[in-house]
């Protein structure tokens, strides 16, 4: 099976719990989108995938008179294959490929002042990225304090974007930033 880490995050954020599509759409949204851009309509359709696949399953619940909705849980081969990911994503890095990588390739198209103009621009948003990472509370985690798995991904994504400004600084003094 494929190595998608949509699937490991599916898989992984019912592996705590069975839940319903409504909930692992929101949770992803309002926590989770730093670290994932799946989208509402590509989670639906990866949870049928895989439902088919046998690796979740999906009861039809209801509560009082509001709709019915499917709730999804874990099969045991869903929690093994999580497993299987869970560990090939933390032995393996992932590909380096930035799009933004794509702009630079072709830099010398602008004039100097425009890039640096817009590459100034691009050392300000990730200035405010990082404030907001920043701002991320830590958590108590099963191994020690700010060892949890989400601080473990904040403070990854703190150092690259503290790497990306500083190699960008470096950047814009060489293209003579006053």
């Amino acid at each position: 099976m494929s190595s998608d880490p949509n699937t490991l995050l599916l898989l992984g954020l019912l592996k705590s719990e069975r839940q319903h599509g409504y909930q692992l759409n929101d949770f992803i949204e309002k926590n989770l989108s730093r670290f994932s851009t799946l989208k509402k309509a590509t989670a639906y359709a990866a949870l049928e995938r895989l439902e088919k696949k046998g690796l979740i399953e999906a009861t039809t619940e209801q509560e009082g008179h509001r709709p019915a909705r499917r709730v999804y849980g874990l099969t045991p081969s869903g929690e093994a294959h999580f497993f299987e990911l869970l560990r090939e994503h933390l032995a393996r890095p992932e590909p380096v490929a930035f799009y933004g990588d794509l702009g630079m390739m072709f830099v010398n198209q602008l004039p100097n002042a425009e890039v640096i103009s817009l590459l100034g621009e691009r050392a300000r948003q990730l200035d405010a990225q990082i404030a907001e990472l920043e701002r991320v509370p830590v958590h108590e985690g099963a191994i020690g304090q700010g060892l949890f798995g989400v601080d473990l991904a904040v403070s990854r994504q703190l150092a690259l974007l503290r790497a990306d400004l500083g190699w960008l600084r470096q950047t814009l003094t060489g293209l003579g930033q006053p």
